[in-house]
């Protein structure tokens, strides 16, 4: 009876303390919850990532901050997300290509993309943009290639990011081989005064800023880099619409956390997650800057999509003829 009762009561302590038993993290959150970004405080992206915070507050009942960690094009904030203690405390939420573009543009990337994190849940994904001097005389991208093919080599595009010369390489290749020259800027914003002197024929941005130039009357949208068209902005065509094939790009924003978090928080988070990107608000307000909600069932679905992606980011390198750093 005593070596039964004995056994009993180490059972029931187990279930207690193990990670993710019952009972572990029933209370979570119980504390403050830091919300990593590797963008500079006051940027588009920390817009949305601020937005879903506190969102994500009102869901849980508990404080959620945001710590941006820009540089290092975003490995950075990866890194701390990396070396955080896996406690469900500490997440990481932005561009998933933070994480699976990593092996093709880094020489010796800091972090495995797929065993160095658990990923928790998809938050939206956005289309590029194809943008023009709102004074060009270029309504369609058809006239746009016509005038680049005459130009030659003498032509020239702005791109901000990787993502952005990977669209602009396809244009050039499925365009019919167009021989236009890469300018790169650190920012969107930083090609605006190029754009106005007439030196930059065009640029692949994103849809935040794109949206929002658009809007000011100082650039003009030609085209969304999707195969279909976004329902948030559907006047606007795709590549494929315009008579160039083969496009379509796509980036999607991921919440994730450290590797080894309990399992039982990596599933209420992606509840959670999953409620609050599928609400009424966040479709407004990711619809506003040119995104769509994006859903996965569950935190292993996730990871296959970030696996697929990474398949993916080795494609676009070689298009993008991406050089490792």
């Amino acid at each position: 009876m005593k070596r039964f009762l004995a056994g009993a009561l180490a059972l029931m302590f187990t279930a207690v303390v193990a990670p993710g038993g019952a009972g572990a993290d029933d209370d979570y959150p119980s504390r403050q919850i830091t919300l990593i970004a590797g963008f500079p405080a006051g940027s588009g992206a920390d817009v949305y990532a601020r937005f879903f915070a506190k969102k994500l507050e009102e869901k849980l009942n508990q404080t959620v901050i945001v710590e941006n960690k820009p540089g290092g094009l975003g490995s950075l904030s990866v890194v701390a997300l990396k070396n955080a203690k896996p406690d469900g405390y500490t997440m990481l939420i932005g561009s998933a290509d933070q994480f699976t573009a990593a092996p093709h543009v880094f020489k010796a990337p800091p972090y495995d993309p797929l065993t160095d994190f658990d990923y928790i849940a998809p938050v939206f994904s956005q289309a590029f943009m194809m943008l023009v001097s709102a004074k060009s005389p270029y309504k369609h991208i058809s006239e746009l290639t016509a005038a680049m093919k005459e130009k030659g080599d003498k032509a020239s595009y702005a791109t901000p990011n990787f993502p952005a010369t990977i669209l602009a390489e396809m244009y050039k290749a499925n365009a019919g081989g167009l021989e236009t020259l890469q300018v790169r800027y650190k920012t969107s914003a930083d090609s605006l005064n190029d754009f106005a002197s007439g030196s930059i024929d065009y640029m692949v941005g994103d849809p935040v800023f794109g949206l929002a130039r658009s809007r000011d009357g100082t650039l003009r949208i030609l085209a969304v880099s999707t195969a279909k068209r976004i329902s948030s902005v559907p006047d606007i065509p795709t590549f494929q619409e315009e008579g160039v094939p083969n496009v379509d790009v796509r980036i999607w924003w991921v919440l994730a956390a450290p590797k080894g978090t309990p399992k039982p928080i990596l599933e209420k988070m992606h509840k959670v997650m999953t409620e609050v990107t599928t609400s009424d608000e966040a479709r407004k307000f990711v619809g506003t800057n040119g995104g769509e909600p994006m859903t996965l069932d569950s935190p292993q679905a996730t990871l296959d999509y970030a696996t697929m992606d990474v398949k993916r980011w080795e494609d676009w390198a070689k298009i993008g003829k991406i050089e490792k750093q």
